[in-house]
C-alpha cells in the first residue's frame, strides 16, 4: 500500500494539525505550570529558611554575637546530614561561623552555585537568603537537589505525555487515513471492473461512515446502471429479434411484386403488402424514439394542470363504439366532479389510450371493461379494469419490459410496446403503475402520489392530434 497516500490522506493530516495543536497546548500548559511549581517549591523553601532566620535573631536578640555564632557552630555539626547553607560574617565580611568561606552578595532571596566546607562539601545549587542585622551578617540557604529532582521529574512527565499523546493522535490518524483509503481502493477497484465490462462488480460495504454511505449510494448507482445497460442489451436484441419478421415479410411481398412484373402481372397487392409491413415498422420505430425521449426528458417545466374525468369520458365515448363491435362493453364509473393533476395531456391521454386498447385487444367477446378515477387527499388514481384472462402473478414485472409478449398473445396484432410506453409516460410524471386480479380479469392502477392540484374550473386538456395506442 502507497504510504504517500495514507500520509496525505484528510484523516492524517487533521491528525497531524491536531497533533501540532497538542504540541503548541502542551508547551504553553507546561511552562505555566513549571513556573507555577518552581514558585511553590522556592515559596517552601523561603518558609524554610525563615523559620530558621527568625529562631537565629532570637538567639542574636538575646545573647548578641557569641550566642549566635555558638549557635551557628552548634547546628552546623560535621554528623549532620541536613544539606544546607549557614554562616555568619562581621562587618568585614569576615567568616566567624558557618559551612561557607565567603560571603556571597547581599540581596533578595536568590538561586546560586556554592561550595561548601563540610562534609557535604561540593559545588551546588542553593535557595540562599542573606539578612543584615547590627554587627553581623547571616546567611541561610536550603540545598536544591530534591527541588531540582522535581522539577526535573514534572518536565519528563510532562514531555512523556505529551510524546504519547502527540503518537497517539498520529497514530489514530494514521489508522483512519488507512482505512478510508482501504475503502477509497475497494471503491477505485470496482469501478475500474465496471468501466472493464463487470456490471455486477459492488462496493463492498462494511460501516457506515461518510465513505460507506458514498459507496452504497454507488451500489445503488451502479445497480441502476446494470439494470439499464440489460435492458438495453434485451431491447437491442428483441428489436433484432421482432423486427426481423415483418422485414422478412416486407422483402418477400417485394420480390413477389418484381415477379409479377417480371411476368406481367398486377404487382399492387405486393407492394401493398411489403407498404403495409414497412409502415408497421415505422410505427414500431415511432414508439421506440418516443419511449426514449420520454425517458430522457427531465424537469416538469412543461406541465400543467390537467383534468382526468373529462379525458377519461371523451376516451370511454371513443372506444365505445370499438368495444361494442367487438361484442364488448366499455364504461365509465361514475366518480368524482374533477380529478385534476399536474403533467403533460399528450402524454396522459397517450396512457390512458394504451391501456384501454390493450384491455379491449386482450380480452374475449361478452367481456366487460371498466374506467374509474379515484380522488384522494394527496393522490390521484386511474383504474382499467377488465374481465378477460388476466396476467400471471409471475409475468407481471415483464410485460413492462419492451416488446415482451405473453406467449398467448403472439398470435394478435401489436408490437409489445403498449405497456412499456405507458410506463415511460407513468415514471415521467412520478407516478406507479400497478398490476392486479380483478377476478376474473386484470385491474391496472396508475397511481400519482402527491400530485393532486387543487383547483377550480379546470378545463379539459386535449390535442387534436389523432393518438395510435400501441399492443
Amino acid at each position: 500500500m502507497d504510504r504517500a497516500n495514507i500520509l496525505s490522506g484528510a484523516a492524517f493530516r487533521t491528525a497531524t494539525h491536531a497533533a501540532l495543536a497538542v504540541v503548541a497546548a502542551f508547551s504553553l500548559t507546561g511552562f505555566v505550570s513549571f513556573s507555577y511549581l518552581r514558585a511553590t517549591l522556592d515559596a517552601t523553601l523561603a518558609q524554610q529558611v525563615r523559620t530558621d532566620e527568625i529562631m537565629l535573631h532570637d538567639i542574636y536578640d538575646a545573647g548578641g554575637k557569641t550566642d549566635l555564632v555558638q549557635a551557628i557552630s552548634e547546628i552546623n555539626n560535621p554528623l549532620s546530614q541536613t544539606p544546607r547553607v549557614i554562616g555568619v560574617f562581621d562587618t568585614d565580611g569576615i567568616k566567624l561561623a558557618g559551612n561557607i568561606d565567603n560571603l556571597p552578595p547581599l540581596g533578595t532571596s536568590r538561586r546560586i552555585e556554592l561550595t561548601t566546607t563540610d562534609h557535604h562539601a561540593k559545588s551546588s545549587s542553593y535557595y540562599l537568603n542573606s539578612t543584615r542585622f547590627a554587627d553581623v551578617t547571616l546567611v541561610l540557604g536550603q540545598d536544591l537537589a530534591l527541588t531540582d529532582m522535581a522539577e526535573k521529574s514534572f518536565l519528563w512527565v510532562l514531555l512523556g505525555a505529551g510524546v504519547v499523546l502527540t503518537v497517539a493522535i498520529l497514530a489514530i490518524g494514521y489508522t483512519a487515513s488507512r482505512s478510508s483509503l482501504v475503502k477509497l481502493t475497494r471503491l477505485e477497484r470496482t469501478l475500474d471492473l465496471v468501466s472493464q465490462g463487470q456490471t455486477d462488480a459492488r462496493v463492498p460495504v462494511k460501516g457506515m461512515d461518510q465513505i460507506d454511505r458514498i459507496a452504497d449510494r454507488v451500489n445503488a448507482h451502479l445497480e441502476r446502471l446494470s439494470s439499464l445497460m440489460l435492458s438495453t442489451r434485451t431491447t437491442a436484441a428483441a428489436i433484432a429479434h421482432d423486427l426481423r419478421t415483418p422485414l422478412s415479410r416486407a422483402f418477400l411481398s417485394l420480390q413477389e411484386a418484381q415477379s409479377r412484373l417480371e411476368k406481367g402481372q398486377d404487382p399492387r397487392a405486393a407492394i401493398e403488402a411489403a407498404d403495409g409491413e414497412l409502415t408497421g415498422l415505422g410505427r414500431i420505430f415511432d414508439a421506440i424514439l418516443r419511449i426514449a425521449r420520454i425517458g430522457a426528458e427531465t424537469g416538469r417545466h412543461d406541465f400543467s394542470d390537467v383534468d382526468l374525468v373529462p379525458i377519461l369520458a371523451d376516451l370511454t365515448e371513443t372506444f365505445a363504439p370499438i368495444a361494442e363491435e367487438n361484442g364488448q362493453s366499455l364504461t365509465l364509473i361514475p366518480g368524482p366532479a374533477a380529478a385534476p393533476i399536474s403533467g403533460d395531456s399528450r402524454m396522459l391521454r397517450q396512457m390512458l389510450v394504451n391501456l384501454i386498447q390493450n384491455a379491449l385487444t386482450h380480452c374475449p367477446k361478452g367481456a366487460a371493461v371498466t374506467l374509474a378515477v379515484k380522488a384522494e387527499a394527496t393522490a390521484t388514481s386511474v383504474e382499467v379494469a377488465d374481465a378477460g384472462l388476466g396476467i400471471p402473478e409471475a409475468e407481471r414485472a415483464r410485460v413492462f419490459d419492451p416488446f415482451f409478449r405473453l406467449d398467448r398473445n403472439r398470435t394478435t396484432p401489436g408490437s409489445g410496446l403498449g405497456l412499456a410506453l405507458v410506463k415511460a409516460i407513468a415514471d415521467r410524471h412520478g407516478a406507479t403503475v400497478n398490476l392486479s386480479d380483478n377476478e376474473p380479469g386484470l385491474k391496472v392502477t396508475t397511481r400519482f402520489p402527491g400530485n393532486v392540484r387543487l383547483v377550480k374550473n379546470v378545463s379539459s386538456a386535449s390535442d387534436g392530434g389523432k393518438l395510435a395506442g400501441l399492443g
